[in-house]
């Protein structure tokens, strides 16, 4: 949250003590490596240094696992490995189970982006382990359900079935309506995606509800979407399109241009499907109009990322000298 940082920014321009400024840094690694993976990192590394002169391994350890944490979502895979396996060696030496199991599972999302699903899956298995034996319930969940979307890469239903069932029956238990809802979405994928088109809108209407229980605009949005997918699939033409009308008026009031990207792509073709013809074209334009204007915003972002790579480079060579 902004608010937030900028006040661990303000703590960290007076504090004095390292073993204070340290901790300052480690926080708002934790801040920003969801947000903000350049300053992020900045940060990350800043705190390694600052470990590593204080001879602190669990902070080592954790400055490692955040560099990592930044860089595998600037794409910056090969960097981001070294990093999560410093990290886990650091984890491993000190027994903390809980920091292995977070490690175990970066390395099989970048392995899952890399498309190397094997090692995807062992390193998973090797965190789901780990999770489990240090009480960290709700990884687990998170692994299984990371394994889940794995199988469902590599065209293994039945295993991704059972990945995505295991994960909601913890999420159940923990009240988790947000997770709970991201399994039911994963099941639906797999109905929806085999043909069994009813029982994935039967899932997808439930993920919905918990998203709406949780409060997440963006799942609500894109579950109303499947619906009117779905529901068009099934040939109720009209249905699917009072749904995804829905799904457009709402992503519009939350302001979810991706999203709404998408269902005027979905519009076009039911109204087409309709021989509704100029709506068709209405719906087309503007869904033509908005990916002219996404990718104009893809390649301010693809230049931004190469531009941050470039910088987070610079520095490593200085270092490096």
């Amino acid at each position: 949250m902004p608010g937030k940082i900028i006040e661990l920014e303000r703590q960290l321009s007076s504090a004095t003590k390292s073993d204070e400024r340290l901790r300052l840094m480690l926080e708002l690694v934790e801040e920003l490596e969801w947000s903000d993976y350049v300053d992020g990192w900045n940060y990350a590394s800043q705190a390694l240094e600052l470990a590593t002169a204080l001879g602190d391994r669990s902070a080592i350890a954790t400055s490692h696992e955040g560099i990592a944490n930044c860089l595998w979502k600037l794409a910056e895979y090969p960097e981001a490995l070294d990093n999560y396996e410093l990290a886990l060696d650091n984890f491993l030496s000190q027994g903390d189970l809980y920091g292995v199991a977070r490690c175990y599972c970066g390395l099989g999302i970048i392995n899952g982006s890399m498309e190397n699903y094997a090692s995807a899956l062992e390193c998973f298995d090797d965190g789901l382990s780990a999770a489990r034996r240090s009480g960290k319930q709700a990884l687990a969940a998170t692994i299984t359900g990371n394994i889940g979307h794995v199988y469902f890469n590599m065209g293994n239903y039945t295993d991704a079935m059972q990945c995505f069932e295991n994960g909601l029956n913890f999420y159940r238990r923990d009240n988790d309506s947000h997770g709970a809802a991201n399994m039911l979405s994963g099941m639906a994928g797999i109905h929806v995606y085999q043909g069994e088109h009813a029982k994935g809108l039967e899932l997808v209407r439930r993920a919905r509800e918990l998203h709406k229980k949780a409060k997440r605009g963006r799942g609500v949005a894109v579950c109303m979407m499947n619906i009117g997918i779905a529901l068009q699939k099934m040939g109720k033409l009209e249905q699917a399109y009072k749904e995804l009308k829905s799904a457009l008026n709402y992503a519009r009031s939350i302001k979810l241009k991706s999203t709404e990207h998408d269902v005027l792509k979905n519009l076009s073709q039911v109204c087409s499907e309709l021989d509704r013809k100029d709506e068709a074209h209405q719906y087309l334009e503007l869904y033509l109009h908005g990916e002219r204007e996404q990718k104009q915003l893809a390649v301010k972002s693809k230049n931004e990322q190469f531009r941050k790579r470039q910088l987070i480079r610079e520095i490593q060579q200085q270092k490096k000298v």
